[in-house]
């Protein structure tokens, strides 16, 4: 990286930021904290991985799920990444596979399957936190919620 003649971006995962050396990271201007997705993004997810396995959620047809249920569903993965909500997903499309209801989903599917595992938000909570508190000066790698399901800022005593 010393030698380049051109602009170079360099794109980089690190889930123990202390364990790389200083004179790596004095390199980096930007440091982008990526945390766990909001109730929008967990939609956008879950939608991603149901249309990989389930006709129903292809496409630009309606959900087959009301916004409650999808509100009931978004909570119940609060604490989860991506790859825990898309294991999930591809469980269950297991689970329908076997018994012989394939391309089937329930949401009730989905939250017996969440029941199933711990997320490592629970499971490695002191070291999710200390890499939260390790960004503090990191900026965020998406805007704020502005979905139909984005929490409704109020104040507690008015």
């Amino acid at each position: 990286m010393q030698e380049h003649q051109e602009p170079i971006y360099t794109i980089a995962t690190v889930n123990r930021l202390g364990m790389l050396p200083t004179e790596l990271v004095r390199r980096f201007d930007d440091i982008f904290f990526i945390d766990l997705p909001h109730e929008g993004a967990r939609y956008e997810v879950f939608n991603l991985h149901l249309a990989k396995y389930f006709p129903a959620f292809r496409g630009n047809s309606q959900s087959p799920w009301t916004d409650d249920q999808w509100r009931r569903l978004l909570t119940e993965y609060r604490i989860c990444t991506p790859a825990e909500i898309g294991n999930a997903v591809r469980r269950c499309a297991e689970e329908a596979f076997y018994k012989g209801k394939p391309g089937q989903i329930e949401l009730e599917d989905l939250l017996e399957q969440r029941q199933q595992f711990t997320p490592a938000m629970e499971r490695e909570s002191e070291q999710m936190q200390a890499i939260r508190n390790q960004a503090t000066y990191a900026r965020p790698a998406s805007g704020g919620d502005r979905s139909r399901f984005a929490y409704v800022h109020r104040e507690l005593f008015e």
